[in-house]
């Protein structure tokens, strides 16, 4: 069985060479729990839904909602990360509430990285009905710096963004308007059939933060579980449970 390692959720170009010498730390750690060969370098050309579903899949990250997704499915919570550097509680975040203008417009249109994300579209549903603002239109992007090129193009009006992202996104000519109520982090996850134990790869990864953690911006690691993310209403439509009048 391959073994397979990713961290996508902020793998963006500037974080890369913090997450490689992440996972090369947290191999390490693991190294002592797996009799079968760790892989040398993070994976980062499989689709999700390909990562998800392999038994080989040792660490990957999702969404909250993403856990109540059919691609999620075998999936396990093993912990959330405190970011070091957001005002929230730990094992909290937020998204940032994006524009090129200062003020919106009535309607505005909206960009969303996917429909499951609780940072590019739950919250953004989340703020606007908290200041009684109507969507307008709503254009899929497939990532939070895609949706930038959506606003600064002029095709999009409003977008969230994740907050930790933000730091590591190119933000030249956007506006923070304001932040999102905070959420569950997303969690760190693996596959059922993983040959390594979820309680080992949680210690594995709370000495990894110790060694390393400031080098991706994260402190330490708060408990995940599925039913947390249930309780937040992770289960159910992200734009439903936000938009309800």
């Amino acid at each position: 069985m391959r073994l397979i390692a990713s961290l996508p959720w902020y793998d963006l170009p500037a974080a890369k060479a913090g997450l490689d010498a992440f996972w090369l730390q947290l191999r390490h750690e693991l190294a002592s729990h797996c009799e079968q060969d760790l892989p040398l370098r993070l994976e980062r050309q499989l689709p999700l839904h390909e990562l998800w579903a392999s038994p080989g899949l040792l660490i990957s990250q999702c969404c909250g909602p993403d856990l109540f997704t059919p691609a999620a499915r075998h999936l396990v919570p093993v912990a959330r990360p405190v970011f070091a550097h957001l005002n929230c509680e730990p094992g909290e975040y937020y998204s940032h509430i994006v524009s090129t203008k200062s003020r919106l417009p009535a309607r505005p249109r909206l960009v969303i990285n996917a429909a499951s994300s609780r940072s590019g579209c739950g919250a953004l549903y989340q703020w606007l009905r908290a200041h009684h603002i109507e969507p307008g239109t709503v254009e899929i992007s497939g990532g939070h710096a895609q949706s930038l090129e959506y606003l600064r193009s002029g095709r999009a009006d409003v977008a969230a963004i994740d907050a930790h992202s933000w730091t590591l996104l190119d933000t030249w000519h956007l506006h923070i308007l304001d932040s999102s109520a905070p959420a569950l982090s997303p969690p760190y996850v693996m596959h059922t059939g993983s040959p390594v134990s979820p309680q080992m790869l949680q210690a594995a990864l709370s000495n990894t933060i110790r060694h390393c953690g400031e080098v991706i911006g994260i402190s330490a690691l708060c408990a995940a579980e599925r039913q947390d993310y249930q309780r937040s209403g992770c289960n159910k439509s992200t734009a439903a449970v936000y938009w309800q009048p």
